[in-house]
């Protein structure tokens, strides 16, 4: 029976979402007070990571804690003014460093992850989204022995969740990519892997492509909402009756989901980008500089560096110190780089203590469905979370255990 679904979220995972309950025959409304495609979803990597099966949470966190707290510059920093509110989530991050848990949390990330592509190839030929999405690998390069050495269980991680890799030496990298400069020994290709050449504009396309197709979007902020007789949205703007909604408003899902019973540990994680200008010679695909803990990767507009991980509160003032610090040693790691800065960003990702995204019913309303929480993965997840959602909408099996992405876990 077609239904009237709310998606509160107009990010990758709430479009991807609202259009496969659109090819379901649902009616279907987006709420969201941004542009869709203009927050998280605009500024991420880029990348549709069929590799990133590690959480987080690692053995051995612990003992770094207390330089991420007097090192603004590293590579995961927390505001230590944030600490009082933070500190029952990193206790949690903490209690998931256990090795077993690290195990769990791969395993239910590498879930998902192998359900990606098929969903992404419905949503690609459905919207015409070809041109917006490169399917040619990604790259870890390292310049030390010791740091390829360290990988080891990271390489050990992606065998036991059968994800695909490659070792490359020094002259096979220098022919997949050309630009880069000669002072890599070793590298990781990861040729199921693929990227977005500009994922702000993806999901630009994938809301075109919903509204041609009869849905509605609203610039609105959901408030609130009230369960009875009918099932009511309440924003800034109104009140909206509903046969079903959807959460999938990212950092911002953590108050929304307390109100409708899934309180989660969920915080909002920073990320910030640069825009270079693209060299003469540029990069092909995504590419990880282990040692160094950056990205660089093509977009439509330039060269894209990525860094950082930094809890912070939402609103909190950008801190651009840790990223302008790398524009010296992009130049370094590539050729004919020209480290000047077109363009900064600093946004939120939605964060778990386990990395693992909430997906499913709520526990006390059987009309409501959760899928936030996807860390670095929502632009590779978001269309399978879409395909999952609307099979549970639909009453479908989907295919896939939900027990470890349940909100009570």
């Amino acid at each position: 029976m077609n239904k009237h679904v709310i998606v509160i979220g107009g990010g990758i995972v709430g479009v991807s979402c609202a259009l496969f309950l659109q090819r379901d025959g649902h009616r279907v409304t987006i709420i969201d007070p941004a542009e869709p495609g203009t927050k998280t979803s605009y500024g991420n990597a880029g990348s549709l990571s069929m590799s990133s099966v590690l959480p987080t949470a690692m053995p051995g966190l612990w003992r770094k804690l207390p330089r991420m707290l007097l090192d603004s510059t590293g590579p995961l920093n927390i505001r230590w003014q944030y600490l009082p509110r933070l500190a029952p989530f990193l206790l949690e991050l903490l209690r998931n460093t256990a090795p077993e848990r690290v195990e769990r949390n791969g395993q239910a990330i590498a879930a998902l992850i192998h359900e990606v592509m098929g969903a992404y190839d419905i949503l690609v030929r459905d919207t015409g989204a070809e041109s917006l999405i490169r399917r040619n690998g990604a790259l870890k390069v390292y310049e030390s022995d010791s740091t390829f050495q360290a990988g080891q269980y990271e390489r050990d991680a992606l065998t036991k969740n059968d994800c695909e890799y490659e070792i490359l030496n020094a002259d096979e990298l220098r022919q997949m990519e050309p630009g880069l400069a000669p002072i890599f020994k070793h590298a990781m290709f990861l040729p199921q892997s693929g990227g977005a050449t500009n994922p702000g504009r993806l999901v630009q396309h994938f809301t075109q492509a919903f509204v041609d197709n009869g849905g509605v979007v609203r610039r609105e902020s959901a408030r609130d909402f009230e369960f009875g007789d009918t099932t009511t949205v309440i924003t800034d703007q109104g009140r909206h009756n509903t046969d079903v909604i959807v959460l999938a408003a990212g950092p911002w899902s953590g108050d929304l989901s307390r109100k409708v019973g899934a309180p989660v540990r969920l915080e909002g994680e920073r990320g910030y980008h640069i825009m270079l200008p693209t060299p003469p010679v540029t990069l092909n695909r995504f590419t990880l500089f282990a040692d160094r803990q950056f990205v660089l990767t093509p977009h439509e507009e330039g060269l894209r560096l990525t860094t950082g991980v930094e809890y912070a509160k939402v609103d909190a003032p950008p801190d651009y110190r840790r990223i302008r610090g790398l524009l010296p040693q992009a130049a370094q790691v590539m050729k004919d780089v020209d480290p000047t800065e077109q363009s900064i960003w600093c946004g939120n990702r939605p964060t778990l203590p386990d990395s693992v995204p909430v997906i499913g019913p709520s526990p006390r309303h059987d009309n409501v469905f959760l899928a936030f929480g996807h860390s670095h993965l929502g632009l590779t997840m978001g269309p399978v979370t879409g395909r999952i959602t609307a099979d549970l909408v639909a009453g479908r099996d989907p295919q896939i255990d939900l027990h470890p992405y349940r909100p009570t876990r």
